[in-house]
């Protein structure tokens, strides 16, 4: 499931199948100036949390810069070598 959820390609087509599912509830109750404003609020939302979301992203990267380095030394084995 870690894998699927991981897939760039998995998470659009859930977000186009969500938002298709939005509009065709809206659909009656809204007028088409009315929806395509519920999709531009939808679309901006999504843009500001992908923009937080590479922002946490780089600024830990940043902070456990050395952690993450000590992290992939050991998972490639070279932290073997310096034991040695």
């Amino acid at each position: 499931m870690t894998n699927w959820l991981s897939n760039k390609w998995n998470l659009i087509g859930i977000y186009a199948l969500c938002s298709s599912l939005i509009g065709i509830i809206l659909y009656e109750q809204l007028t088409f100036t009315q929806l395509v404003f519920v999709y531009v609020l939808i679309g901006v939302m999504a843009l500001t949390i992908w923009v937080m979301g590479v922002g946490r992203g780089m600024y830990l990267s940043t902070v456990m810069r050395r952690e993450i380095d000590g992290f992939l030394d050991i998972f490639e084995g070279k932290n073997d070598n310096k034991k040695k």
